[in-house]
This record gives C-alpha cells, structure tokens and sequence, in this order.
C-alpha cells in the first residue's frame, strides 16, 4: 500500500511539474495578443479623439472672435475697465483676486457666443492648412496617446518574433526593455542598413511625446506640432505597419488600413 501511495505521490509531482513547465512556456497566449490588440485600438482612437477635438477649439476661437466683433460693450463695462487695477505681471495676478471685468449682462453674451461656437466647430469644417501649428491643451493627448499606439504595436510585434523563434529568449529579455527607438531600430536593422525604411519621423514623434511627459515651462511653450509634422509621422507609421503586418500575417483589421482612414479623416475636415 505504501509502495502504490509513493507511485501516485510520484506521478502527482511529475504532472505539476509538467504544469509549471507549460504555464512557463505558454506565459503569453492568445489573450496577450488579444490584449495588446485592444490596447492598440484604444490608444489609436484616443489619439485622434484629441486631435479632432484641439482642431475644433481651435476653430471654435477663430468663431468666438469673429462673433465678438458684433457685441459692444456698454457704459458700464467702460466703467469697470477703466477702474480695473491688476498686477501686471504673472504671480501679481496668479496670487490676485480678480473681479467681473464686465457686467453680468455681457459676460453672458459672451458666454452663449462661446457654447454657439462650440457648436459650430464640432459640426463643420475649416482648412487650416498644413503649416498649422496646434496650440490647445489637447495636443498632448494625441501626442501621449499616439506614442502609445506605436510602443505598444512594437511590444506586440516583439513578442511575435520571440514565439516565432526568430529572437532567443536572451535578447527578447535584453529588448524588450530598452528604449523604444531602441527597439525599433533592432526590428528593422536590416531595412535600416539597406535605406527601405526610415525612423526619423518617430523619432521626432517620441521627441515630441518626451516633451509631454516632462512638460517643463519650456516645453509648455515650444510644444507646437505643425499638422504637416503630424502628418508626416502618421505617414511614416502607415509604412511600419504595412512591414510588420506583412511579417506577422495576423487574420485582423490591419491598423495601416485604419490609421491611413484617420489621416485622411483629418486631411479633408481640417487641411
């Protein structure tokens, strides 16, 4: 009895460890892919949420300041404007307890003809031309999120070369940790070297990112993407998942596809 109780003891211990084993090698499976895909989606609309909405701001104020133009303001308000007395520089004010500068009545005109400006923007289209630099607080959402579009398809892409035994575990382990344009330029080494593709645009797109993650008084003012410097990191992008989806041959939407539709999207409405 003894003898059959170490046997089964025995078989028990040998399965366990052929569990732990498997688990160890199938660490990452089709929900990992499934996971990072949807991380990958998210980011992509994210960041185009955010540059549709800074564009429409942009436009609503091109509006406002027009709409502007037809309200006067009354006796009043030159009264309180001209007894105004306000620091003039920007702690004085920061630290200030500043007042109505205008009198109810005009601040709620002001008021409907921002919200109707609003409107407007979200419902129509204005072609600010490529060479437009985007100033709205927005910005850094596309930029943020944009970045992690790209970082996460690479991470993606990684873990398929490690799976597909085209990288060994030892230098999986060693890149999959490195800086991203690190990680990029190891991908594509060899399109490197022969010049079929280039990595300038998102190098500038993580230059840009690394601005919004460390948003220094500098940076607060220097972080002014052209939509033609957008563009040309979008298009750049389209070209690197077009080889990787060539590698991967994954049965999915292709986010070359529907990044080219977003880049379009925002050509025609806004360009």
């Amino acid at each position: 009895m003894w003898e059959i109780e170490v046997r089964i003891y025995a078989l028990a211990t040998s399965l366990k460890k052929k569990e732990k084993q498997y688990n160890m090698k199938e660490k990452h499976d089709l929900n990992t892919y499934s996971k990072l895909e949807l991380a990958a989606i998210f980011y992509l609309e994210e960041s185009f949420r955010y540059i549709h909405i800074a564009l429409s701001n942009e436009y609503a104020s091109i509006i406002f300041t027009k709409v502007i133009e037809n309200i006067d303001p009354n006796e009043e308000d030159w009264k309180i404007v001209e007894e105004l007395n306000l620091p003039e520089d920007a702690i004085g004010l920061l630290q200030s307890e500043i007042p109505d500068i205008l009198t109810p009545e005009t601040l709620e005109k002001l008021s409907i003809a921002w919200e109707n400006s609003l409107k407007l923007s979200t419902q129509g289209n204005y072609k600010f031309g490529q060479k437009h630099k985007v100033d709205s607080i927005e910005i850094l959402g596309h930029i943020n999120n944009y970045g992690f579009f790209i970082e996460t398809i690479i991470n993606r892409h990684l873990l398929f070369l490690k799976q597909s035994m085209l990288i060994d575990d030892f230098s999986y382990a060693r890149i999959s940790i490195a800086k991203v344009m690190e990680r990029m330029i190891y991908i594509f080494k060899d399109k490197l070297s022969a010049g079929t593709i280039h990595l300038n645009e998102i190098t500038n797109l993580f230059s840009l990112r690394n601005k919004t993650v460390h948003y220094t008084p500098d940076n607060a003012i220097v972080l002014k993407p052209s939509l033609s410097e957008l563009i040309q990191i979008w298009n750049q992008s389209v070209k690197i998942l077009r080889i990787i989806e060539q590698r991967e041959k994954f049965n999915e939407d292709k986010f070359s596809s529907v990044l080219e539709k977003h880049i379009e999207n925002v050509k025609t409405r806004w360009t």
